[in-house]
C-alpha cells in the first residue's frame, strides 16, 4: 500500500514538473515571438499627404498646417502661378474670376491659380459675414483651387496669407518662372501682364514688377484702421515697396522672400513688409510700372465704355473695381476677349488718362454737380 502512495506521489510530481517546464518553454517562445515581431513586423508609420505635412512653420507659427490644399502644378508646363488674397465670405468674387477667366485659358498659356483664404468661422468682422468651414470645403470640392491656412482671417494676419501663398509655390509649383500675386477685388488683364513677362523680364532674376510705392508714411493716427505704433514701425518713411494689388516676382526672389521672412519681427501690413522691408534686406530689385495701374474704378469702366472700346485694349493692366462685381466681370471679360481675338492699342492722344470722362452720381442728397475728368499724374520718377 505505501508503495503505491509513493509511487502516485512520483507520477504527481514528475507531471507537475513537466507542467511547469511546459509553461516556461511556452513563456519563453511567446517572449521571443514577440520581440521577433516588434522587431521584424512592426508597423510601418501612417502616410502622410504631401499636401497635408506635418511639422510646418509659417512666420512665428509653429503649428501652422494647411486646411485645405491642392495640387495645381503636377505637370512640367507650368511657367507663372497666380496666388490670388481673398475673404471666404466672398465667393461671389471668387466665382466671377473663375467664369472670366477660366481654369483652361490659364493652363493652355501655362498658368495656374490658386485663391488663398484663412478661416472666418467668428462674427468679428463688421465688413464680413461668418464663413462656415463646411461652405468653404464645398467650394474646394467643386473647383479645386482653394490653399485655405489654420489661422484667423483678418487684416492683420494678412502678411501670414501673403507668406503662406509665397511658400506654397516653392514647395508646390517649383518649375514656374514667375509668381503672380493679387488682391480679389482687383480687375487686372492677366494675359497682358503674361505677355509682358514673356517679352521684357524673361531673362530677368531677383525683381518684383507693379505699382511701386516711394516714401510711403506709416499712418500715426490711432483713431486709423491703419495706424502703425512707432515700436512697431519707427521709420519715418516705409522702404520702397511694391503694391500688393497686383504684382510679379521671379522665381528666384519668392526663394529669397520666404527664407528671409524667418528672420524678422512680424508686421502686418503685409505689402510693406514683403515687398517693401524683406525685398530690400534680401537684395531683390522692385522695378515700378506705375503708368499701367490706375488707382481709378472710373478708368476702368472707360477703358469698357468709351467708342469703339470692344476693339481696344484696356490701357491698365490692373485697378481696383472697388467691391463692384459687375465692373471686375466686364473687365476680365475684356481682357478674355482680347486673348481670343487680339485688340488694338490706343493712340497717346487718345489714351483713357486723357479722355475718360464720367457723370456720377453723388453719395448723399446733393444734387449732380456736373461731370469729373479723371488722369492719371506720374508722381514717381
Amino acid at each position: 500500500m505505501m508503495g503505491k502512495v509513493l509511487g502516485w506521489w512520483v507520477i504527481r510530481k514528475a507531471l507537475l514538473l513537466v507542467g511547469i517546464l511546459t509553461v516556461v518553454m511556452l513563456a519563453a517562445g511567446v517572449w521571443r515571438d514577440l520581440q521577433t515581431t516588434v522587431r521584424v513586423h512592426a508597423p510601418s508609420p501612417l502616410n502622410v499627404s504631401p499636401l497635408y505635412p506635418s511639422h510646418m512653420t509659417l512666420l512665428d507659427l509653429p503649428q501652422f498646417s494647411y486646411v485645405i490644399n491642392n495640387d495645381v502644378c503636377s505637370t512640367s508646363n507650368v511657367s507663372l502661378v497666380i496666388i490670388v488674397h481673398t475673404h471666404p465670405a466672398r465667393r461671389q468674387e471668387r466665382d466671377v474670376i473663375r467664369k472670366s477667366m477660366p481654369s483652361q485659358d490659364l493652363k493652355e498659356l501655362g498658368m495656374r491659380r490658386v485663391f488663398l483664404l484663412a478661416r472666418a468661422e467668428w462674427e468679428d468682422q463688421p465688413h464680413y459675414s461668418k464663413t462656415p468651414q463646411w461652405s468653404i470645403e464645398e467650394e474646394n470640392l467643386e473647383h479645386r483651387d482653394i490653399v485655405q491656412g489654420n489661422f484667423k482671417e483678418h487684416y492683420h494676419n494678412l502678411t501670414y496669407k501673403h507668406v503662406m501663398g509665397l511658400q506654397w509655390t516653392t514647395r508646390y509649383c517649383p518649375q514656374a518662372k514667375f509668381v503672380i500675386k493679387m488682391d480679389g477685388d482687383i480687375a487686372g488683364d492677366i494675359y497682358q501682364f503674361r505677355d509682358r513677362l514673356r517679352s521684357r523680364y524673361a531673362e530677368r532674376r531677383n525683381l518684383i514688377v507693379g505699382l511701386l510705392q516711394v516714401e510711403a508714411r506709416p499712418v500715426r493716427d490711432k483713431a486709423s484702421k491703419w495706424y502703425v505704433s512707432e515700436t512697431d514701425y519707427p521709420d519715418k518713411f516705409y522702404a520702397p515697396f511694391i503694391s500688393g494689388w497686383a504684382y510679379a516676382i521671379t522665381a528666384d526672389a519668392v526663394r529669397a522672400v520666404v527664407q528671409e521672412s524667418s528672420m524678422w519681427p512680424y508686421f502686418w501690413i503685409d505689402d510693406v513688409h514683403i515687398t517693401g522691408t524683406l525685398a530690400e534686406r534680401a537684395g531683390i530689385k522692385r522695378e515700378g510700372i506705375n503708368g499701367l495701374f490706375t488707382v481709378h474704378s472710373d478708368h476702368l469702366h472707360c477703358c469698357l465704355d468709351l467708342p469703339g472700346s470692344a476693339g481696344y485694349y484696356c490701357d491698365y493692366l490692373a485697378g481696383p473695381s472697388e467691391g463692384d462685381l459687375d465692373l471686375l466681370g466686364r473687365v476680365l471679360n475684356h481682357a478674355r476677349a482680347c486673348y481670343i481675338d487680339p485688340c488694338q492699342r490706343r493712340a497717346p492722344n487718345v489714351s483713357v488718362s486723357k479722355t475718360c470722362v464720367r457723370a456720377k452720381p453723388p453719395a448723399g442728397p446733393r444734387p449732380l454737380l456736373g461731370k469729373g475728368h479723371g488722369e492719371i499724374k506720374r508722381v514717381y520718377k
